[in-house]
């Protein structure tokens, strides 16, 4: 005989949703299990799969099953709207209470971090990062609190603190590998992809390289349809490595194969990345109308969700380049007002993030901890006064931490302002250059107050020697000569390419001892003075010409005579105290400002 329960809960059913008798009403009476395999199948539409949910929570509801009840509401909130989906947050809550498992309430606190993050409430979304990290360290469930890690290294990336990023994904990674079943396995090809998309913005190939040949072997593992899901993102991320070598052809391949899933993935970020770097690719091929295509794709995104992601900025870059190019006045005002905006956007949610990361999530951590010391240790007031002022000087530490960044940035940019001055008050020869003159010309001078000096033999063997002889006579006519071949050798951006003492000797009639003895006394060191010559070239192109600072540090360093990308970050700030990407930042705010002005 059919219970009175089960007659309510068809005709429920069935009064909710008046569907055709043959499609839906049979499932009514059928397990959570079979509901369950239809709601997931991917046939299914979203508004049928809607439906089927509803049917889950009634009967999860008649049944008094909050654990069904729960995994209704979860699936419910990942297909409703922003409002909507709030709503079955709420609803969530007191089921979560009431089944009192702390396995489902670490998933609870994650599930909200994420919902709010992927609609950039971030404020809401690091309260729930806090409470999560906390609850999941205190329960010991390491699943959930990995899984954080990855949400809260999520939320640095956004931020741009790229190495606090990598820390936390680093640790779910770890945490990830050890397990063979398929959910750690999956968030472990997660991790490896949030470690890679990280080292893809820091420009870092060689751990790029190492972190997509391990994501090659995770994927492995996964099932069938995962790891078609997974690649096509591992493909995005190996055209960025492609991207980062300028193999653009490899680059192109790489994201038009990914671009169907992560459109089909409902991934609009992802999606137009891949759309501003094919746009790249053809710009750097000198098909400027057809990256402008590209490139429209992203503005038109910006003007219907009103926000972008910061890697998505430099389109506006490109945009109003080409409209100044090609003189389209109108347009380049029209790009330059969505820039603009964007940038308002960027400043407010960079301000209230960076505020919540350090005022709220270490300090937290630290009110948090020292409230546990307090429960542990009030039996001893003396333990417990000890630990307290531990605390205390840390969160004193941690003001006045804030302190020093405020303090660094404003020094950095009195370093910015006051290299800037010197770059303009030197549209004349190089200061190098000048300072070699200038030495020239008093030594000339010297010259013609001795007699017979002119033709002194060579005598530079040391530098030792040298320097006696500035001191008592003037210089040789060997130095002379030497000084106009280096100025020749500025001049002409020698020091551009592959430089070595005993070849410029060579050139300059002259041996290694002789040179190296005359650089030393008026220039530095060889290498200094190569290198602070490659420098002062850099500073002044990137000052002028906005259309190299699109150029990757790798780039660069290979135009401006630099083995590689580190060498150059090197030199740069021990020339300018400045690292190149916020000399090149500034510059960009700076002619931005300038802009607004006119």
């Amino acid at each position: 005989m059919i219970s009175f329960k089960k007659i309510l809960l068809i005709t429920l059913l069935l009064t909710i949703f008046p569907l055709p008798i043959g499609s839906f009403a049979q499932t009514t009476t059928d397990s959570y299990e079979k509901l369950w395999s239809i709601i997931r199948n991917d046939s299914v539409s979203k508004e049928n799969k809607l439906q089927y949910l509803e049917v889950y929570y009634r009967k999860a509801q008649i049944e008094k099953n909050g654990l069904e009840a729960y995994r209704a509401l979860e699936k419910k909130s990942y297909l409703v709207p922003f409002n909507d989906a709030v709503v079955l947050l709420q609803k969530m809550q007191p089921l979560v209470s009431e089944l009192k498992n702390d396995s489902l309430a670490g998933d609870f606190l994650n599930l909200n971090t994420v919902f709010y993050y992927e609609h950039r409430v971030f404020e809401k979304a690091l309260e729930y990062a806090i409470e999560s990290e906390s609850f999941n360290e205190k329960t010991n469930n390491l699943y959930n609190l990995n899984a954080v890690r990855i949400d809260i290294g999520n939320i640095y990336y956004h931020t741009r603190s790229y190495e606090k990023a990598l820390s936390y994904f680093t640790q779910a990674k770890e945490y990830h590998k050890t397990f063979k079943d398929e959910n750690h396995r999956r968030s472990y090809v997660i991790a490896l992809y949030s470690l890679g998309k990280t080292y893809w913005q820091l420009e870092d190939v060689q751990h790029l390289k190492e972190t997509i040949s391990e994501s090659e072997d995770a994927i492995k593992l996964l099932q069938p349809k995962h790891q078609i899901f997974e690649t096509a993102y591992l493909n995005y991320i190996k055209g960025g490595l492609a991207f980062l070598e300028s193999d653009y052809a490899s680059a192109k391949d790489y994201f038009e194969s990914a671009l169907t899933i992560i459109q089909k993935n409902g991934d609009f970020t992802n999606e137009h990345v891949i759309y501003l770097y094919l746009g790249k690719i053809v710009w750097n091929q000198n098909k400027k109308a057809t990256a402008v295509t590209y490139f429209n794709k992203v503005d038109q995104l910006f003007q219907e969700k009103k926000f972008l992601n910061y890697e998505l900025r430099e389109t506006y870059e490109y945009l109003i380049s080409y409209y100044k190019e090609t003189k389209q006045p109108q347009l380049q005002l029209q790009v330059t007002e969505s820039l603009i905006a964007l940038n308002r956007q960027f400043e407010k949610e960079q301000h209230n993030i960076t505020k919540t990361l350090h005022a709220e999530l270490d300090t937290k951590k630290l009110v948090k901890e020292r409230v546990r010391l307090h429960k542990q240790l009030k039996s001893s007031k003396k333990t417990y006064g000890f630990w307290l002022s531990i605390l205390g000087a840390g969160l004193l530490v941690l003001t006045a931490y804030s302190y020093w960044q405020d303090k660094e940035k404003k020094k950095f940019k009195t370093k910015f302002e006051g290299l800037l001055q010197k770059i303009q008050s030197e549209r004349k020869p190089e200061t190098v250059l000048q300072d070699a003159n200038k030495q020239k010309v008093n030594l000339e001078e010297e010259i013609n107050l001795k007699e017979g000096t002119e033709n002194q033999p060579e005598i530079f063997a040391t530098k030792e020697a040298s320097i006696q002889d500035n001191k008592s006579v003037a210089l040789k006519a060997t130095e002379k000569r030497l000084l106009r071949e280096l100025e020749r050798f500025e001049k002409e951006k020698v020091f551009l390419t592959t430089v070595k003492l005993d070849d410029l000797a060579k050139d300059f009639g002259t041996n290694r001892n002789t040179l190296s003895a005359l650089i030393n006394e008026h220039k530095g060191n060889f290498n200094s003075y190569i290198n602070k010559l490659r420098i002062n070239d850099l500073l002044k192109d990137l000052t002028d010409q906005p259309e190299i600072r699109k150029l990757t540090i790798t780039e660069l360093a290979e135009m401006y005579g630099f083995s590689n990308a580190k060498t150059l970050t090197n030199q740069f700030k021990a020339e300018t105290e400045l690292t190149p990407s916020y000399f090149i930042k500034e510059l960009e705010l700076r002619d931005l400002q300038e802009k607004r002005k006119k």
